[in-house]
């Protein structure tokens, strides 16, 4: 089941990140903002160092696939914000976003005195996530659409993102250490507000 799982990621991936980037090439921006990809690329880099820290504490094929599913991300959404970021118009609202994330996320490291801990990782990983989708949801909610977000990036979305979750919560019945309960809290935060994503495009495409 883990290998369906993984391969299935690795398909799902450029399901979301190509009619991303065409819907870009052809200029369609509504209810996109930039600030969300950029976000997104720290939350993949956070997530990739609690991947391999899990590896790192039990070499098992699952939490090395996890390893590899961010690797895929980093270049997905490495080739959206190059095309995107002449497209995408940086506005007050993602100066706002990023604001808010970098305070929340500088507190955390405050708290956890560093980057070192895996809970202050996991809660980096959920104001990177959560925040931006959220923001993206209002920015759809303001625009009265999101042509910008292509129906199929958007069930991509849900494609790899409840699956990863599955495959970490099947890492965690090998040892729920702390990296790998830190992987679980960042992926719920995904699912959960690309869920509210989801109901606000659904609402408006009407």
């Amino acid at each position: 089941m883990t290998n369906l799982l993984f391969w299935f990621q690795v398909i799902m991936a450029w399901f979301y990140t190509v009619p991303q980037i065409v819907a870009l090439i052809r200029g369609k921006t509504e209810g996109l903002n930039l600030a969300m990809y950029i976000i997104f690329m720290a939350y993949i880099i956070f997530s990739f160092w609690l991947s391999v820290s899990s590896y790192k504490l039990k070499k098992e094929r699952t939490r090395k696939q996890v390893v590899i599913i961010f690797v895929q991300w980093m270049v997905c959404i490495g080739l959206i914000l190059l095309v995107g970021i002449s497209k995408i118009a940086w506005s007050k609202g993602d100066t706002i976003v990023t604001f808010v994330v970098v305070t929340l996320s500088f507190s955390t490291i405050l708290k956890y005195g560093g980057i070192k801990d895996a809970y202050g990782k996991a809660l980096i990983n959920v104001w990177c996530k959560s925040i931006p989708q959220l923001w993206l949801a209002y920015t759809i909610f303001l625009a009265k659409g999101g042509e910008g977000l292509p129906l199929m990036t958007l069930i991509a979305g849900h494609l790899t993102s409840i699956p990863r979750l599955i495959q970490v919560i099947i890492s965690g019945k090998q040892g729920w250490d702390r990296p790998t309960k830190a992987l679980l809290i960042g992926e719920s935060a995904n699912v959960i507000t690309w869920i509210i994503v989801t109901f606000v495009w659904l609402y408006f495409s009407k």
